[in-house]
């Protein structure tokens, strides 16, 4: 069945390069919308960059037993649910007084419905409980932004860092073309991936700053490994009479099998991590899945028609070099041909002279 798929997409006829301008239109209507959305309703930011509410309750069971934290999590959303809340982050910890707590982070509120939650999570779980010790076992308070502006310039420095180097490799390796078009094909990337994101409304956490990192590092794979292989192609003989369009769309076809053996295995990791219990790792999934579909639909529908259009170019400035090589030699030849007279000529005015002074 493996080898039947490959066989046809290796032998499709889909011109990748020829529809190039039209796989363009869905990036673009992308990028708009997210343009659109984002004045209208401004960037969905999530808890770490806004700040919040966090709910904490000390309970008497032990919530390490998946059927005592369910529990507690639904008497928790009950209480949530009357006062109008919508708890975001649920996490458990262990306190240092009596037990185990569980802790729901949740949009700002005001002091009001902070006075209104606490009393509800009073009568909900502790309303035995003496009063002097209700302050250890039922806290709501506001809480401030925690992401650090520093951690964010210097995850930016990173993954500029990284593409930038990634260039110089292909720069070197293939081409002054290529490296810029690796980095202009990571960016782009990047620029989908935080559109979709924008346009999905997903929450904005200090995870999707980490998720723009991965998809730049996916984005520079899959970028060197069609450069590589197409200048392979390139000067492969049973490819010398092939356009560059169809070269570019030969080894999209051929790649297609092995890039998405690839992207399968980043969806997977993607979702594992979708159900790792801490949130901040768990918040990664989403905008990691999202990166890498982009960037695998990317690789097939924009890639190669970049790498067409600018190996044309590339290659239009080595074939004037070349042409003017050929005039600048058939122009010495042609001098060469037209003193070659004047030299007969002179020669035997030479010998002519030389017999007469003979006689």
């Amino acid at each position: 069945m493996k080898t039947n798929l490959r066989n046809k997409i290796e032998n499709s006829n889909y011109g990748f390069v020829q529809n190039f301008w039209y796989h363009l239109i869905a990036p673009l209507f992308i990028i708009v919308l997210a343009l659109v959305l984002t004045l209208c309703f401004n960037i969905n930011l999530g808890l770490d960059f806004r700040g919040g509410t966090v709910a904490t309750v000390v309970v008497d069971e032990d919530l390490s037993i998946s059927e005592n934290y369910n529990k507690a999590k639904t008497t928790l959303d009950e209480v949530l649910a009357q006062n109008n809340v919508h708890g975001l982050v649920y996490q458990k910890e262990t306190t240092n007084y009596y037990g185990d707590a569980i802790v729901v982070r949740f949009a700002r509120v005001d002091a009001d419905v902070i006075d209104s939650l606490r009393n509800d999570l009073i009568q909900a779980f502790h309303s035995q409980t003496a009063q002097d010790d209700l302050e250890k076992f039922v806290q709501v308070d506001n809480f401030e932004a925690n992401v650090d502006p520093a951690v964010l310039t210097s995850t930016a420095l990173a993954v500029l860092v990284a593409i930038i180097c990634s260039m110089i490799y292909i720069w070197i390796r293939h081409g002054t073309t290529a490296g810029f078009l690796s980095l202009f094909i990571s960016i782009l990337d990047i620029v989908i991936t935080i559109s979709l994101v924008f346009a999905l409304r997903i929450p904005i956490e200090m995870s999707s700053i980490i998720a723009l990192a991965f998809v730049a590092v996916y984005s520079i794979i899959n970028t060197y490994l069609f450069v590589n292989d197409a200048n392979s192609n390139v000067k492969q003989e049973k490819y010398a009479k092939s356009s560059i369009q169809e070269i570019a769309n030969i080894t999209t076809r051929y790649g297609i099998i092995k890039k998405l053996s690839i992207a399968l295995i980043m969806i997977l990791f993607a979702l594992l991590i979708g159900v790792i219990p801490a949130y901040q790792v768990r918040s990664l999934s989403l905008p990691c899945l999202i990166g890498v579909i982009e960037v695998f639909l990317s690789s097939l529908f924009i890639t190669p028609g970049l790498w067409s259009l600018t190996y044309i170019k590339r290659k239009n400035l080595k074939t004037q070099k070349q042409d003017r090589q050929v005039i600048k030699e058939d122009k010495l030849a042609e001098e060469d041909i037209t003193k070659q007279p004047e030299v007969i000529v002179e020669t035997e005015e030479k010998e002519n002279k030389t017999e007469k002074s003979a006689i």
